[in-house]
């Protein structure tokens, strides 16, 4: 997929803030979509304009193929961030979209206009492997019992045959990205990092986390919450609090 072949939809949802001091780019999890920070706008200040990322594959982009590589995705993105950086520019992603805001700092950094934060969810460090095996490629049944150990159950929408064909199609997608990642040393960042994770997050330990700071050059911090992998949902507001903090 070219980025030529791109430009037919909205790949940036935008904010009318119009004065903000630097913008905030938005990357969701494996299977979700902008609207997963619908809730999150309300809670940054005017100074801030968030920039929610649509990924092909999902909610209104659901008939373009899904992304199965970080390097394609890079691709494909860097052209529209490139087109923010007028202002500064921070990233946040979870998990999922945690490697490929990492992966797009690095690319953004070797075309001169580096972010000014990343702020990274619910991963461990790029340059650590896996705590658990890979599940994109478990049975149906067993890939469902492998999400709702992670808090990722598809709740009452799974019990419909369509909506469950698209959420496990996508899914096994953004694993595939994901848990195919294959990290190659590079200069460090010159960022601050900020690393928020799940005290009961299955894959993710306190070492995972902490290991982010050989990732840059700048300031680093670690924000713990209460929460399984998909800790960010109930913590938004005091994630979001903690990004405004770190941007003021």
């Amino acid at each position: 997929m070219t980025s030529a072949e791109l430009t037919g939809r909205a790949w940036l949802r935008f904010e009318p803030r119009a004065d903000a001091a630097v913008r905030l780019v938005c990357i969701p999890h494996a299977g979700a979509g902008a609207t997963s920070f619908t809730r999150w706008l309300a809670l940054f200040p005017s100074t801030i304009a968030p920039v929610r990322v649509q990924l092909p594959g999902r909610e209104d982009a659901a008939a373009e193929p899904a992304f199965r590589r970080i390097s394609d995705a890079v691709d494909a993105l860097l052209p529209y961030l490139a087109g923010l950086t007028d202002r500064p520019l921070a990233l946040y992603g979870h998990s999922m979209g945690a490697i490929l805001t990492f992966e797009l700092a690095r690319a953004l950094s070797a075309a001169g206009t580096p972010p000014v934060h990343l702020f990274v969810s619910g991963r461990r460090a790029p340059q650590r492997p896996g705590r658990r095996p890979p599940i994109r490629r478990m049975t149906e049944e067993e890939f469902l019992a492998a999400l709702g150990e992670l808090g990722g159950a598809l709740g009452p929408a799974g019990r419909s045959p369509e909506f469950r064909r698209y959420a496990l199609q996508l899914l096994r997608a953004d694993l595939e990205l994901s848990e195919d990642y294959e990290y190659h040393p590079a200069p460090r960042l010159g960022c601050p990092i900020t690393v928020f994770f799940g005290t009961e997050d299955p894959l993710v330990d306190l070492p995972d986390v902490e290991a982010w700071r050989e990732q840059t050059s700048a300031a680093f911090a670690v924000r713990a919450f209460p929460g399984d992998h998909l800790f960010h949902h109930r913590n938004r507001a005091a994630i979001a609090a903690s990004i405004t903090e770190a941007l003021r």
